[in-house]
């Protein structure tokens, strides 16, 4: 793994990210489930009050009383409105796609969440890398959606922290946040973002309009497939 605290113990810089994670697919080892399992994330890098200002005019401007915005949910009209308000945003997405059909034999064999913790783990680390210009300070905070199932609520919460805890010290802080995804922005953000990268990656870029059109151009860096893609060779 890269050496998070290379550099001097000075703070040579003061750098603050906000990255807000979602997760699609299913974090088994089954292919015929969903062939991958990802994490994508929205960032912000500093203060983003305007950004969360947009979100909420475009909440209110929703007839009726409504939760949050959820892409897989939200009727066509909606789906334009607030894409065409992510638009306007100063951020940056980011996906890790596991192609589950690559994986190692045995490595379905494990139990719990041992996908979601790995495809975690991959995702901050090649997304720290892209943040991080080696030598100066930086803190990331990593909001991740609130699981209401109290059966995985506490392994997601442990998994979130021990990611976080391996950049724990030197130049490179990661700290973990659990919210809930209808009274976050960013984690509205992050959803429609992971939307229409997922339908871009499982078309073969058939069902990309959303993606070419508000989610491509603001991406931080190409797709990262771990794994590769397109199934065993």
């Amino acid at each position: 793994m890269t050496n998070w605290d290379a550099g001097t113990d000075e703070r040579a810089g003061n750098g603050e990210y906000w990255c807000f994670l979602d997760e699609t697919g299913t974090p088994d080892y089954d292919p015929d489930s969903t062939p991958y399992f990802a994490f994508g994330s929205a960032v912000f890098e500093g203060d983003h009050g305007d950004e969360y200002m947009r979100v909420l005019r475009a909440r209110a401007a929703r007839d009726g009383v409504r939760s949050g915005f959820h892409a897989s949910h939200d009727s066509r009209d909606t789906k334009q409105c607030f894409f065409e308000c992510i638009a306007g945003m100063n951020v940056r997405f980011y996906a890790t796609f596991m192609d589950k059909r690559r994986a190692r034999p045995g490595e379905g064999e494990r139990s719990g969440l041992q996908l979601y913790k790995r495809t975690l783990l991959c995702h901050t680390v090649d997304l720290v890398r892209e943040l991080w210009d080696g030598t100066s300070a930086i803190t990331v905070h990593l909001v991740v959606a609130k699981i209401n199932l109290s059966s995985r609520e506490k392994a997601v919460r442990d998994a979130v922290r021990d990611v976080c805890a391996q950049f724990d010290g030197g130049l490179v802080r990661v700290r973990p946040h659990i919210w809930d995804s209808e009274s976050s922005a960013g984690l509205q953000v992050v959803d429609y973002g992971l939307w229409a990268i997922q339908r871009h990656v499982l078309s073969g870029g058939m069902r990309s309009g959303h993606f070419n059109r508000f989610v491509g151009p603001k991406l931080g860096a190409p797709v990262w497939f771990p794994w590769g893609r397109g199934g065993k060779e």
